[in-house]
């Protein structure tokens, strides 16, 4: 029952964010104020936001690395911390305007 509510709670968490970052007005908002945002969706947090834009786009370096599956090789790890850091989206070089995704 806590795992149900946990993920609906999470769930509707990232429908807010998601509604918020596809309004142009609420996406500037969040970047320039993202502690106010966020608290008014229950989140609170520090964090700092970053937005990409048509010629920005920011790379994640993950905090924690599995030492021990660089150290095997393991493409399937190098794959995944490479869709980490890009957010699992993929930019076109072909348009400037809009960004392409890659579902994975």
């Amino acid at each position: 029952m806590t795992i149900q509510k946990t993920s609906a709670e999470k769930l509707e968490t990232g429908k807010q964010i998601g509604a918020i970052i596809q309004n142009e007005s609420e996406r500037e908002r969040l970047v320039s104020n993202p502690e106010g945002v966020l608290a008014d969706i229950g989140i609170q947090t520090t964090a700092t936001i970053y937005a990409d834009t048509a010629d920005t786009v920011h790379l994640v370096i993950p905090a924690h690395i599995d030492e021990c599956r660089v150290a095997t090789d393991d493409a399937a790890y190098f794959e995944e911390l490479g869709l980490l850091a890009l957010g699992l989206c993929m930019y076109s070089e072909e348009q400037d305007d809009e960004p392409a995704t890659n579902p994975v």
